[in-house]
Order: C-alpha cells, then structure tokens, then sequence
C-alpha cells in the first residue's frame, strides 16, 4: 500500500459558501445558484500545511463570542470527511461553517490581489515602542460583536464580524451573521490589504481620504460578483442579456441591507436618481464616506458595463436581438454572455488592483485613482482595443471626479509624468547599495526580505554623504534633507532622527520608508513588467492657527512646540528593474502650503460634527476609523 506521501498533491481545495449571503437561499428565484464552491489552489510546498481553525500562512480565524462567552472549535479542513464534501454545507446554525466561509472568501480575495500585483500580500505593521513589527497573520474573529457591524481593525490587524437579531421579514432570518455575507467579507479583507499597502490612507487629509478606503472595498466586492459563473448566468437570463438595472447582482449585502431596514440592498452600483445622467456635481453636497465612495463605485461600474457592452454587441447582433429585445435568450447565448461579463469584471477589477502601486503614499483623492488607473495600464498594455482606459475616463468625467494639474482627460495627459533631468531622471536603483530584489518562495521570507530592503533604502537615505545623490532624492520625493525644500528657511518636520540630534553642524528631519517591494506583471499578450516600488513619507507638524504655523515653520527647534495635527508629504517611487532607470515620482511634497491649509480647512470644518476630532484623533495608532465609519448600519 503506498505511503501517503506518495501521492500527487491536489491542485486546489475546494469550499462551499455562500454565494450572496443567507437570504439568498430562502428565495425561489435565488436558491438555486446561491451555493457556491471556491477554489483555492493547495498549500505548496513553500507553504505551511492548513492547520484547524482555519490557520495557514495568510490569515489565523480565531471563534471567541465575547457576547456569549462561547468559544467554538475549530473547523478542520483536512478531515477526510470535509474534504469528500469539499467543505461544510452551508449552514447559519454551524460555527464551524462561518470559520470556513470567512477563511475561504477571505483567501479567494487575497489571491485576486496577488494575481493583479505580481507578489505576496503583506498585512500593516503593528506599531511596538518607536517602532514597528512585522504581523504574519491577519486574525478573523466571525462572532467577535454582538451588533449590526463588521470592521478591519487597525489596532488589532484583524477583521471583526458582528451578528444581531432583526426583527425585518424580508432578512430571512431572526439573527443576521455578517460573516456569511460574501460582500461584507470581500469588504473587510479589502480594508486590511489596502492599508498593508497604504497604511496612511485611513488618515484624515480629506473628503476623500475614508471615502476612497469605502469605494475601494465596494468596487472589489461588487467585481467579485462576476466570478459566480451560476448567478451571472442567472440574471442575464432574467434581465434579457443586459446589466445595467438594479439585481442581485449590482447591490452589495442585501441581507444586512434589509435587516438594518433598507428597501434593498446596502449599497446599489447603480444610481436610480441619476441613471444614465449622473450629477457631475454631486460630489461637492458629500461629505459621509459611504455616501461620496458611492459615486466612485458608480463610475467604475459604469466602465464595466460599457466594456462589457461593447464585447458582446456582436453577439447580440449575429443572435438577431437588441438590448431591449424580450424574447428568451439561447442557454448558449447566455453562456457566452456570462463569460464576457466575468471576463470584462475581471479586467476591470486588475485595473484597479494595479493602480494602487501608482498612487501617492499618503493623501490620496479620487482623481489620483484616476490617474493610476491610466498609467499602471499604459505599462502593461499600451494598445487598448476595446477602449477600456477611454470608458474609465468617461465614467469619471460624468461624475465629476476630475484629476488636477491635468491639462485635459486624454489619456495621455492623465499619465503620471516620467522623470526628467534634475526632476529625479538620474535616480537609479544601483545607488542603492545591498538591496535583494530576487522574492523568494516562502511568504515568511518574503516579509522579512521587505522589512531588510525597508531599512537599507531608509539607512542610505538618512546617512548618504552625497550632496549630489541628496539633491536629487530630496526633489524626486518631495521631502526635506536639510533645508526648506525651494527656500532657504527650514521646515517644521517632526520627529528628528535620534542620530542627528547627537550630531552637529547636521541636522536631517527623519524620513519615513513605508515600503520597498517588487512587482511582476504579465499582461494579455505575454508583455511583462518588473518593477521596484519605493514609498517615502515624512511628516510636518500642522497647527490650526496659521500665524503660528508661520512662526514654527521658520524655526528649526530641538524641542518643537506639540502639534494640533499632522500634515505629510511623500511620494511613490517607480523605478525599472530592467534598466534600473526611475520611471515615476508621484510626489505630495511636504512643504506644500496649499495642501496643508486645505487640510486644516477639512478638520476644522469636522471638528464638532458628526466625525469630530475624537474619531479624527491626533494619536493615530489609538484609532478605530473602520469601527466607527461603518457602526450603526455599516
């Protein structure tokens, strides 16, 4: 009888979920298709082996109930009898099946991301003394809350599901479990990538700073859809070959929707108010999060549909049918149909994984999305035949979400600018002495080889000798070495580097490295692209008085008077790891005056209303943004 051992390890492992959510099931309409079945490919062997909980090399799904004081054991998903049914069977009244459900979506979003950014996802630090510490696992808690909410915990690095009792018919059950939600799950994974890659996004710098970690975590939700072959297929049918009314399929967590009181869904992709004819307007009236991300989940939907319309516009004419026919479509139609809807879906959610590379590192708005959007794409694929940049931009231009410093939306003027002489043209990755950029095989060394490279790049900026090589990175990264940045009087900057205040005759404020990490990319035609991305921040001490921020910028003090708020600049550096040659300096410079009396206008404006200052709160790392943007009806 043959060892174990000498047996093929399977290719994928495969787990059942929901497809929607529970309520889903207890419709005629919709329980057909609403059990779904994940693949996610095997651990390898550069991979640990999936232990009980679930625990594997990404996430650590941990069932306490502090509510109930319960704690439930864990599922095992190698249990031979799990295994023969690829996974529990859907059940509301099972723990163990909402430990395989939150592991399961959670892991099948991870590797989206992974497949669109060319490496190993990475959760945010947790800050340890003056410094940081890596975290290996983001840690599911799927009963931690007995509430209508489910938030990322910034504090903690974990994801935090909620469940509480409704008394709403249309629910389709007297308790309500956010971790059966499909889109609330796709939601909070989304919250803990993006702020592993842009820790400070959650900051308050903006309109748009929590609106874009919203609409970010919706768009990937809402794209997700289209990976459920039977549910497309399900409402193509229904809906006559097309996409652009309200179903299931446009609306995000219908069931927490209709538990909290709403007619439908959440949230909907497509506006009623405006359909057809948004308000370019409208963004100037919103302030909530939830509300202003809507419009930007609204123009990439947009997007999508006009490239999915425009890939299947000759099926529909060689099928002899109109977008308002109402005849029955052909099985076979349909199929084809429901491949080019997830086909186009897929399309669109790489390009917007992408451009999170080709934004800046702090401070983000949403034509800055834009942006990234049309330049990570460019790289990739610079012949765009079915118009996908061009339907992007004229879902945003619509909607009034316009970049700035733009000379007009043509694509090419939408392209971040490449480097030119003395702009940070000269930088070159060979400067950099010691750096590793060869990934290696096991995420655990992954993470450590990125915290290595983390603090070479910081060593090198903050002890080169090099006036020359200082000059040329001060200005590609918008921040300050020894003297104000285009002026001869130094800026505020806080903290000093504890280094310098021992020196004298050279005092450099400290430059923070968020990151240093490698992408590659291939795209639809074989083309590939390998680059090293750089952030760089560095953080002023903003003051709500101006005339005071006048005098402490002008003052180069050892013992700086505390700060109202905290203003940052930076940039995201693209170089080229083929020629070593930078390509992009995406820079938010940190003496831009303009910037910083825009964000001092924003908290004052809030600091007495709804999202006042103890939720916009100075100290960072004591805050819980998620908890409270999504509390009291998510």
């Amino acid at each position: 009888m043959p060892a174990p051992a000498d047996y093929r390890r399977p290719p994928l492992r495969k787990l059942r979920v929901y497809a929607f959510d529970p309520q889903a099931s207890t419709k005629i309409e919709t329980a057909g298709f609403n059990v779904a079945t994940i693949e996610l490919p095997w651990e390898t062997e550069f991979e640990d082996d999936l232990r009980p909980g679930p625990i594997n090399d990404y996430l650590e799904i941990i069932d306490i109930d502090p509510a109930s004081g319960q704690f439930y054991d864990p599922v095992d998903l190698n249990h031979p009898y799990v295994l023969a049914e690829q996974g529990l069977a859907p059940s509301e009244g099972d723990p163990r099946f909402h430990q395989q459900m939150v592991f399961a979506v959670a892991m099948k979003t991870i590797r989206a991301f992974e497949r669109a950014l060319g490496r190993r996802i990475l959760w945010a630090p947790r800050r340890k003394g003056v410094g940081y510490e890596n975290v290996e696992r983001l840690r599911i808690y799927p009963h931690a809350l007995r509430e209508p909410n489910a938030y990322y915990s910034k504090q903690k690095v974990a994801l935090l599901f909620g469940y509480f009792r409704s008394t709403a018919r249309d629910a389709g059950a007297s308790w309500v479990f956010t971790a059966l939600s499909h889109d609330v799950i796709v939601h909070e994974t989304t919250h803990a990538i993006l702020d592993g890659l842009h820790r400070r996004y959650a900051e308050p710098t903006s309109v748009d700073s929590l609106a874009f970690h919203e609409a970010f975590a919706d768009i990937v939700a809402l794209l997700m859809h289209f990976t459920l072959t039977e549910a497309v297929e399900a409402e193509l049918t229904a809906m006559g070959g097309r996409l652009d009314q309200r179903s299931l399929i446009t609306g995000l967590a219908r069931q927490f929707g209709a538990a909290t009181g709403r007619p439908g869904a959440l949230r909907e992709a497509i506006d009623d108010k405006h359909a057809g004819n948004p308000n370019p307007n409208q963004l100037d009236a919103l302030t909530e999060p939830h509300a202003r991300g809507a419009v930007l989940v609204s123009a990439v939907f947009e997007a999508f549909l006009t490239i999915y319309q425009r890939r299947t516009v000759d099926l529909l004419r060689i099928a002899n049918l109109d977008p308002h026919d109402k005849r029955p479509l052909h099985p076979d139609l349909v199929a084809r149909l429901a491949r080019e809807a997830s086909k186009s879906a897929d399309h669109v959610l790489r390009m917007c994984l992408r451009a999170l590379d080709y934004l800046p590192p702090v401070d983000v708005r949403f034509g800055e999305f834009l942006r990234g959007i049309i330049t990570a794409d460019t790289d990739l694929v610079p012949v765009d035949p079915y118009g996908y940049r061009i339907a992007m931009i004229e879902a945003f231009r619509r909607r009034g979400i316009l970049p700035e410093g733009c000379l007009s939306l043509a694509p090419d003027s939408l392209m971040w600018e490449s480097g030119s002489p003395g702009d940070g043209a000269d930088l070159t990755i060979d400067q950099i002495p010691e750096l590793t950029l060869d990934p290696p095989k096991r995420r655990s060394e992954a993470a450590q080889l990125a915290e290595d490279n983390r603090r070479k790049v910081h060593g090198w900026l903050m002890e080169s000798d090099n006036a020359q090589i200082d000059a040329a990175w001060q200005e590609a990264c918008g921040v300050i070495f020894r003297a104000g940045l285009g002026g001869d009087e130094p800026l505020s900057v806080m903290h000093w580097s504890p280094e310098e205040r021992r020196k004298t005759g050279r005092r450099w404020p400290n430059v923070e490295v968020h990151s240093v990490r490698t992408t590659s990319r291939t795209g639809p035609d074989g083309q590939s692209a390998r680059q090293l991305v750089i952030e760089v921040a560095q953080r002023r001490r903003g003051f709500y008085d101006e005339k005071k921020q006048r005098e402490e910028d002008r003052v180069d003090q050892r013992q700086p008077a505390a700060p109202d708020f905290i203003f940052r600049g930076g940039a995201t550096l693209i170089f080229d790891m083929l020629s070593g040659q930078l390509r992009y300096a995406i820079r938010k410079r940190i003496n831009d005056d303009e910037r910083l009396d825009a964000q001092r206008k924003f908290l004052v404006d809030r600091a007495n209303g709804s999202l006042g200052m103890a939720y916009w709160g100075l100290d960072d790392d004591k805050r819980e943004p998620f908890a409270m943007v999504h509390r009291g009806g998510y």
